[in-house]
């Protein structure tokens, strides 16, 4: 029965779609596996954002990926508030006894909703300004799977925007949103501090299959996100 359990988690980890589609994706690992790349580029954000459309915006908190990915999702309501729809991600670490019957349960990330007020959603929107969200992209710099950056995009005023700040740099500390999030998060898990990997990104990914770390980097374009590395 363990066997039959394992082979069904994988087989969803090689059937999933690789489309993000919003705070609705599915909260198991393997989806969230498999629309990461969609989801930390805001494809679908992109997609849906035109003239006339609401502002909404993403950011994505890479805490060395092997350890924490954490996102925040800001959606627009009826009456000037809206939602933050929070997602962590933990890999597999195990909170309890190990369901086999429900293999999706096994690292399903922490999936939180907390309402906002019009005047959380215009602070948080003055702090995104405050923090160079909406200013030119810094095209060219990387983003690898083993340091902490940030990567925020969404709708504004009806155009797409995505930007990043990789940690240890003064953009990274110019950085404003990041306490209004940990304010507002329910998510119970703690926030992790900003570093470095020892000994650099590159010593820990050659053969990173091999060792049990994923490897990627992602590089901030014009207009997005380009890169490679695969994480199934």
């Amino acid at each position: 029965m363990a066997s039959r359990a394992v082979l069904l988690l994988f087989a969803v980890l090689a059937s999933a779609a690789c489309a993000y589609r919003g705070p609705a994706e599915p909260a198991n690992l393997p989806a969230q596996r498999a629309t990461f790349f969609s989801w930390l580029g805001g494809e679908d954000i992109r997609a849906a954002c035109a003239a006339g459309t609401a502002d909404r915006y993403r950011m994505i908190y890479n805490a060395d990926f092997n350890d924490q990915v954490r996102g925040y999702e800001i959606v627009p309501s009826a009456g000037g508030g809206g939602t933050l729809f929070q997602t962590v991600d933990r890999g597999l670490v195990l909170d309890g006894p190990v369901d086999l019957m429900r293999p999706l349960s096994i690292g399903a990330p922490v999936r939180v909703e907390t309402p906002l007020s019009p005047e959380d959603m215009a602070a948080a929107a003055a702090l995104l300004q405050a923090s160079g969200a909406f200013d030119a992209p810094p095209v060219g710099l990387r983003l690898r799977s083993q340091e902490h950056f940030w990567v925020v995009s969404g709708c504004r005023d009806g155009r797409f925007f995505l930007t990043a700040y990789r940690y240890p740099s003064d953009r990274f500390d110019g950085i404003r949103f990041a306490e209004f999030l940990a304010a507002h998060d329910a998510t119970g898990i703690p926030f992790p501090a900003p570093a470095s990997p020892l000994g650099g990104h590159l010593s820990r990914c050659p053969d990173s299959r091999s060792r049990g770390y994923v490897c990627f980097t992602r590089q901030v374009g014009a207009d997005g996100l380009v890169g490679w590395g695969s994480l199934l």
